[in-house]
């Protein structure tokens, strides 16, 4: 029998995701006005980890080789942090957001290969509109060139090479719940995340160690609320919802998140949306939708 209170909490922690992550873009792009990617990033892993550790300590956990996959996973993520902190700074918010909807193409993808789930022919429509919509979301630059919203080439695609990894991290993680529980998942891959930051950032921090109480008001909240909200929280979720559904379910939130960036974006940044923006994306979002549509009920649903 399915249960019923797990599925329930499965749907609000994708509606908590919808509501709380769609500013992570938007508040990240103002933070780097002041601050390298490296050293924003380190700031907000340190916070989240700060958030998780408590929990994190009141379990159990082994230093064995099981631990050193986790940890090497939690490497793949780190990328889309890297490459999504770098990319938002030349790109828009709207286009970042917009890209990070393949997602659910991409599992779908590193579903079939890595867990050898069937590809039904809506998926395989569905594969085809979200690389043709993302596409044109990532060549802007090239086809409007000089519109300041089309973001920028490389910026477009240092946001792709995080959705890749992001896509990758998400199918492999179904097979970390076997030995680690949604917690251990998370805090491993901030504490991972931490620590190759600092590394990245170390010059930076040494030379520089008061910088952190000389930034805005904004800055500030940005990195407190990206780090508590959007990556302590988020991942948090994130990795229930793939524990007790899957990854393609887990990956649905990509498919909601542009409607809430639209929202914080229009808001904070004043944002443009241009006519083939709002093409790629309708491709994209339609990509995303045939795929979510052709799954079979018990790929999408909780698990007993």
């Amino acid at each position: 029998m399915r249960n019923l209170s797990d599925k329930s909490i499965v749907i609000l922690a994708i509606a908590i995701i919808f509501f709380t992550n769609g500013g992570s873009p938007v508040l990240t792009k103002i933070a780097l006005r002041e601050i390298s990617p490296e050293y924003y990033s380190f700031l907000r892993f340190i916070i989240a980890s700060l958030f998780l550790l408590p929990f994190f300590l009141k379990g159990k956990i082994k230093f064995n080789k099981d631990l050193l996959v986790l940890v090497l996973v939690s490497l793949i993520l780190t990328l889309n942090i890297l490459a999504f902190a770098y990319g938002i700074k030349l790109t828009t918010t709207v286009i970042s957001s917009l890209l990070y909807v393949l997602g659910p193409v991409l599992v779908a993808i590193f579903s079939y290969f890595l867990l050898k789930e069937r590809i039904a022919q809506a998926k395989v429509l569905g594969i085809i509109l979200g690389i043709l919509g993302s596409a044109l979301v990532i060549l802007l630059p090239v086809i409007q060139y000089g519109n300041p919203s089309a973001g920028s080439l490389l910026g477009n695609f240092l946001i792709l090479i995080g959705v890749f990894s992001t896509a990758l991290y998400t199918t492999l993680s179904k097979k970390l719940h076997v030995k680690f529980s949604p917690i251990q998942v998370t805090t491993i891959f901030s504490l991972t995340t931490c620590f190759v930051m600092l590394s990245l950032s170390f010059r930076e921090v040494i030379e520089n160690p008061g910088l952190v109480f000389n930034l805005s008001g904004i800055t500030l909240f940005a990195v407190f609320y990206v780090g508590a909200v959007c990556t302590a929280l988020y991942y948090l979720l994130l990795q229930y919802v793939i524990k007790h559904a899957n990854p393609l379910a887990a990956s649905t939130n990509l498919f909601l998140n542009p409607v809430s960036t639209f929202a914080w974006a229009s808001f904070l940044l004043a944002e443009s949306i241009t006519l083939l923006l709002i093409l790629g994306g309708f491709f994209v979002l339609l990509g995303t939708f045939f795929i979510i549509k052709s799954a079979k009920t018990n790929e999408i649903d909780i698990e007993p």
